[in-house]
């Protein structure tokens, strides 16, 4: 199957395939950024909308805990008030008489509490010598029954709390209302005797409250959970709340909300929906708010069409200007291709380029017609190409003899002046023959005994010229006789100490060869004493280690020697290790550099006769 579709796709023009490259290209990109841009579309559409349940559940927190902490604050109405707070603080039993009086005036000051807000549905105080002041309607027996299934621990602690919503008990009066009792710690100091003041409030103002955060938002809902039941939900009647889908949400939420999560997806009456949960810290309420999550798929759509709509719109843009773009491209291939097929008949001609054209194609037609004139002059040059190919062998074979025509040749001057007992060429040519011999048998590399061996050759050639003038002093221990430094790195030094510093001096000098290991370094110094230089010039040397290429050229023959060695330093073991060179004049110049150091595996074939 894979394979006759792979042949089926053979005759395809190269002009169909670009026009089906470039299709391709374009509908992977606006895939790719279809799915990138949904996935974070869709990503920002819930982020908003869990956002809008945060700021739900945050206004009603605040609310709810500013409601009930400005309706506490009436409990504190004796305060205000010399004579009541007279009668609240008395301990011992009161008479007939003064318990009326002190009765009458408590519920007046109550009655007008009530009248000034109307939330508050009564109002009660039990006093520490046992007595109950209480409003109009309120029903006496009823605070002592509310206080005790209240959490007293929480009570003495100074905290106020809420009761469940209840029916009243007052007469022809049903409507629900929740208490808010306190603990009268400014009264019972002691904490001996039990005092308490209780606020009704009516259930239906806090109803109206979260109604009204609810209708601010016609898909919002809000559910409030206290003790494990549902005490008011927005979208649903008061008698409908003890229905089991309900008390499943409330029950989810009871174990859910210790796991840290703000935001959960459940099923309700058959959708699904978001739902935010919040603990109030003063009432303990588990405040729930939700919204389907079909406004985040409807909204994310929505968005997504008119992407698609869009994207659907370049596509067919491209796909035209794809069309008449290859038309343009490919012209002139077409005319390029019929031209090659006559190459292969000799027929050996240029394409004209009727266009004034700059892009790829132009130099592609370009470079054909350059192949073109080359095949041309190929045919006419091949005879000449066959006679230079047999010149350079030549040429390579006469190199290869040169340099052992020179080495005999020093040998047999060697022989000659040892037969006529000359012993300053015998001695010259020999030496000068044992370093030509060291530099075509030797690598790139050698032992440090090898390279002292080339040093003395050259140094009993100079010893020669300058008869009694120099000592040379060599600082080397053996041991480090097998390390293989560059081939040539010492004598480029030496010879620069022997013409730059010791000839000039006039009188008799001396040239240290110092070599020495530090860690896995090896550590060279050439030092003389001889005419040494100025502070000019030796900043002239030294910039030469530091930018080589901008302080002289590299075909420039000054100080070649010094830039050769580092050159091949730099090149060879890399660019942390160095040569410094430093002189004093009328003192003498010292040349330092720091290479590895690595021994010589077969030291005994190096270190062994010539």
């Amino acid at each position: 199957m894979r394979k006759s579709f792979i042949r089926h796709l053979k005759p395809v023009s190269f002009q169909s395939k670009l026009l089906m490259s470039y299709i391709m290209i374009i509908m992977i990109s606006v895939l790719a950024a279809l799915l990138i841009y949904g996935v974070n579309l869709y990503k920002q559409t819930k982020g908003y909308y869990e956002d809008l349940l945060n700021e739900f559940s945050n206004r009603t927190n605040v609310i709810i805990s500013d409601f009930i902490s400005n309706v506490s604050l009436n409990s504190f109405f004796y305060l205000t008030d010399p004579k009541l707070q007279s009668i609240l603080t008395k301990r011992y039993q009161l008479e007939s008489r003064e318990h009326v009086e002190d009765t009458l005036y408590v519920q007046r000051a109550m009655d007008q509490l009530v009248l000034m807000n109307g939330n508050i549905s009564t109002i009660s105080v039990m006093a520490p010598n046992g007595r109950v002041y209480t409003s109009m309607s309120a029903f006496e027996p009823g605070m002592k029954q509310t206080i005790d299934k209240m959490n007293k621990q929480e009570l003495l602690n100074g905290n106020i709390v809420i009761s469940p919503p209840y029916e009243n008990n007052t007469k022809g009066n049903k409507d629900k209302q929740i208490s808010i009792v306190r603990y009268l710690t400014d009264i019972n100091i002691n904490k001996t005797i039990e005092s308490y003041a209780k606020i009704d409030i009516r259930f239906r103002a806090l109803q109206n409250i979260l109604g009204g955060i609810a209708n601010s938002n016609n898909e919002l809902g809000t559910i409030v959970i206290m003790d494990g039941k549902v005490i008011y939900h927005s979208n649903l009647p008061t008698e409908t709340l003890d229905s089991k889908e309900t008390q499943d949400i409330a029950a989810f939420f009871d174990n859910q909300l210790s796991d840290g999560k703000k935001f959960q997806k459940l099923y309700m009456n058959q959708e699904s929906y978001l739902f935010s949960a919040r603990v109030n810290d003063m009432t303990k309420w588990k405040v729930i708010h939700y919204i389907p999550t079909r406004l985040i798929d409807q909204a994310f759509l929505n968005n997504t069409r008119n992407y698609i709509l869009l994207s659907f719109i370049s596509l067919i843009t491209a796909f035209i200007l794809a069309l008449f773009f290859s038309k343009r491209f490919i012209k002139p291939i077409h005319k390029l291709n019929s031209e090659m097929k006559l190459v292969d008949s000799g027929y050996l001609d240029r394409v004209p380029i009727h266009e004034n054209r700059v892009d790829e194609i132009s130099r592609l037609v370009t470079s054909y017609n350059e192949m073109i004139h080359r095949l041309k002059e190929s045919r006419e040059l091949e005879i000449i190409s066959g006679q230079l190919q047999k010149r350079a062998e030549m040429n390579m074979l006469q190199a290869q003899i040169n340099p052992h025509f020179l080495y005999n040749t020093l040998n047999v001057i060697h022989s000659v002046a040892e037969l006529n007992r000359v012993s300053d060429i015998s001695t010259m040519a020999r030496s000068l023959s044992d370093m030509y011999r060291y530099n075509i048998k030797t690598g790139d590399e050698a032992t440090i005994h090898n390279e002292l061996e080339q040093i003395k050759n050259y140094i009993s050639i100079q010893q020669i010229r300058f008869l009694g003038k120099f000592q040379v002093v060599y600082e080397i221990e053996e041991d480090l006789f097998p390390y293989k430094i560059l081939k040539f790195l010492l004598q480029p030094l030496v010879e620069n100490s022997f013409y730059h510093g010791l000839e000039p001096k006039g009188g008799k000098g001396t040239l240290i060869i110092s070599i020495t290991k530090k860690g896995h370094l090896l550590h060279i110094r050439v030092e003389d004493d001889g005419v040494g230089m100025s502070d000019q010039k030796l900043a002239e040397l030294n910039d030469i280690f530091t930018n080589p290429f901008q302080t002289a050229s590299l075909d420039s023959k000054d100080n070649f020697g010094l830039r050769n060695v580092h050159a091949r330093i730099k090149n060879f073991y890399g660019e942390d290790y160095w040569i410094k060179l430093s002189s004093e004049l009328q003192t003498g110049t010292c040349i330092e550099m720091t290479i590895p150091g690595v021994k010589e595996m077969n030291a005994d074939e190096n270190t062994g006769g010539r």
